[in-house]
């Protein structure tokens, strides 16, 4: 409790490196934030055009679920990513202040849910000029989401941070380890695809798939989510959280002499 009470207490100041990091990724661009929305927009654009015609997709159906699919996974990878770099590049704080170490994997978080709400309100409005009748009042759905989102990518950062900031090989390792769960999820693979005898069990047990099930049934679909993905994704997020705990209680005091 003393330790969650000195993260909250540093509330402002890792408040302030989400916005810092915001704004450097901004930095001197033209663009600026529209680049937020524009990259999973020509991504998905490119996505569908290509495989519309190995899948016989509708191309604005197809679209709005790849542009979906495509917002999840920039958290989840951002976590990861992000979080990986997220003590190397607090440096000099972490050499002159002790503050709690979780502060700086949060930072991260919080960055990257302000990105994925800058994009959800590309998507949204994207949505809404090729399909007006998708808006539901199931889009409420999107808040629990969100806070399941977050609560799945938190632990992700820590891990990722704590192991970069120890083994340096693991920020080569991302990319590879990534480009698997991309290609093993339904990102931008139609759903039926998953539903395949051999990635049926794969897929079962898989979070980024419960996720992207999450979002896409109520904005998708007009339904209601399923809660059997609510609990898979929150026990995967709670064994998450259990090792997230373990390595930060064994490395917190070792982080400084790690650079």
């Amino acid at each position: 409790m003393n330790y969650l009470t000195e993260i909250y207490r540093y509330r402002y100041f890792w408040v302030h490196l989400a916005l810092s990091d915001l704004r450097a990724r901004f930095r001197r661009s033209y663009l600026g934030v529209l680049w937020v929305v524009l990259q999973p927009l020509l991504l998905t654009l490119i996505i569908a055009t290509v495989l519309k015609y190995v899948f016989h997709q509708d191309m604005v159906t197809y679209s709005v679920y790849i542009f979906s699919g495509l917002l999840a996974w920039e958290f989840i990878s951002g976590c990861v990513n992000f979080g990986a770099m997220s003590f190397l590049s607090a440096e000099g704080y972490v050499k002159q202040v002790r503050l709690p170490m979780a502060i700086y994997p949060l930072k991260t978080v919080l960055y990257c849910t302000i990105i994925f709400s800058m994009a959800f309100m590309g998507f949204s409005l994207y949505a809404f000029l090729l399909q007006p009748d998708i808006f539901s009042w199931n889009w409420l759905y999107l808040i629990p989401f969100l806070i399941v989102l977050t609560i799945f990518g938190a632990p992700l950062a820590m891990i990722s941070a704590i192991i970069n900031v120890k083994f340096r090989d693991f920020q080569q390792f991302i990319g590879l380890l990534l480009q698997i769960v991309w290609y093993t999820s339904p990102v931008f693979l139609p759903r039926e695809v998953f539903n395949q005898p051999l990635l049926r069990d794969i897929t079962a047990i898989n979070p980024i798939a419960a996720l992207l099930d999450l979002l896409r049934r109520p904005l998708l679909d007009g339904l209601a989510p399923n809660f059997i993905n609510y609990a898979l994704v929150l026990v995967w997020a709670a064994a998450l959280w259990i090792l997230a705990a373990w390595m930060l209680n064994r490395n917190e005091r070792k982080i400084v002499f790690y650079y």
